[in-house]
């Protein structure tokens, strides 16, 4: 283990010592009650995938040592606050499932806010366009089909983790390139990241950036490397590197322009029809900590923190109509990495979780 990733997982812990988990008083005597089975299942879900993953890419918090009962009593605390979220989440979802089958069930609530948060440290103006060269989105005359998955169509390259590193605007910024170069007719070929956090300095590596100048500056270069050329390190590490385009041959993509997408319903589902759209989403909660499965209807935060990629689009047949999303966090989390989010009657103006957002783009090639 590096000294890097011991500074990162070290951050971690320190955030950790700052905020003891606390049970609420009035949830203190079922904590006690259910104990043993606590036991049981924390020691299942150290055992599963997801629980192997978050010890593997240090989403175990470190004990406070504060908490009488030392580590064992504090990550039975932290398993039975997960456990009172996942109460809260189902009751405002009825269409999803929540568990505590993900990697993030040991943070506390805040914890995982400001995981997801640290995307956009220095403030929402990263989530704002600042590309003279963005163009806006000027819709289609075509119809748009009922349902559209891209995952079916051999251009969306297989789930990533970005790891302890506030990469998503890199990875969803990736992501749509490479289904746009694979829709354009070349092979899928999976692009660097990491060239991006080391070589872009309108961003802010793992301390946040806006996936329309990550375009942006991919249009201005010319291309990009390979993940096989330039492979992800940043995620263990929690920090960019020296740019080393040299050691790799950039793949060349011509970019014509970088698409904003109108904030409405109607101009994103025309864009998707397309091809997978960056999308701007409210992630840190608890609905997204501890969401596996099924369609969200409702999150407890509406402020944009995280970058994703839509991929489709679909619904009937007893399930609500949704929005697909590509996220970054891994196969063990979701949907194998993927979560749907609820479109249409009932999701306010911005949509569900903030889709129907200002920070929706996508490459023209």
């Amino acid at each position: 283990m590096n000294i890097a990733l011991l500074l990162t997982l070290a951050a971690l812990a320190a955030a950790t010592h700052a905020a003891v988990p606390t049970v609420p008083t009035d949830r203190m005597a079922q904590f006690l009650q259910e104990k043993a089975s606590l036991e049981s299942d924390l020691s299942s879900w150290k055992q599963s995938g997801a629980g192997q993953f978050a010890k593997e890419h240090g989403f175990v918090p470190a004990s406070s040592a504060k908490v009488a009962g030392g580590e064992e009593d504090e990550q039975l605390r932290r398993f039975f606050l997960a456990k009172l979220l996942i109460e809260d989440a189902q009751a405002t979802n009825p269409e999803a499932v929540f568990s505590t089958d993900t990697p993030f069930t040991l943070m506390t609530e805040d914890e995982f806010t400001k995981f997801v948060g640290a995307s956009y440290q220095r403030g929402s103006g990263l989530l704002s366009d600042t590309s003279s060269s963005v163009e806006a989105f000027t819709g289609t005359t075509e119809s748009v089909s009922a349902e559209k998955d891209w995952t079916d169509s051999g251009c969306v390259v297989a789930v990533k983790n970005q790891g302890q590193c506030g990469s998503c605007w890199a990875f969803a910024a990736v992501a749509s390139l490479e289904s746009a170069v694979c829709l354009a007719g070349r092979p899928l070929t999976p692009l660097s990241e990491q060239q991006l956090l080391d070589c872009d300095e309108a961003s802010y590596a793992c301390q946040g950036g806006f996936p329309g100048d990550a375009l942006n500056f991919i249009q201005h270069t010319g291309g990009v490397c390979t993940e096989e050329g330039y492979p992800y390190v940043s995620g263990d590490t929690g920090d960019r590197d020296t740019c080393q385009t040299s050691s790799c041959t950039p793949e060349a993509v011509a970019i014509r322009k970088v698409v904003s997408v109108p904030e409405s319903e109607t101009g994103l589902l025309q864009a998707i029809s397309g091809r997978p759209v960056t999308v701007g989403v409210a992630a840190g909660n608890p609905t997204w900590k501890q969401y596996k499965g099924g369609v969200v209807s409702s999150c407890t935060s509406t402020d944009l923190d995280h970058a994703v990629l839509a991929v489709g689009y679909g619904g009937g047949n007893g399930t609500s109509p949704f929005f697909k999303i590509k996220n970054s966090w891994g196969t063990q989390w979701g949907e194998s990495g993927y979560i749907r989010l609820k479109r249409g009657a009932g999701t306010g103006s911005s949509g569900t979780c903030g889709i129907i957002g200002p920070k929706s783009v996508y490459p023209q090639l």
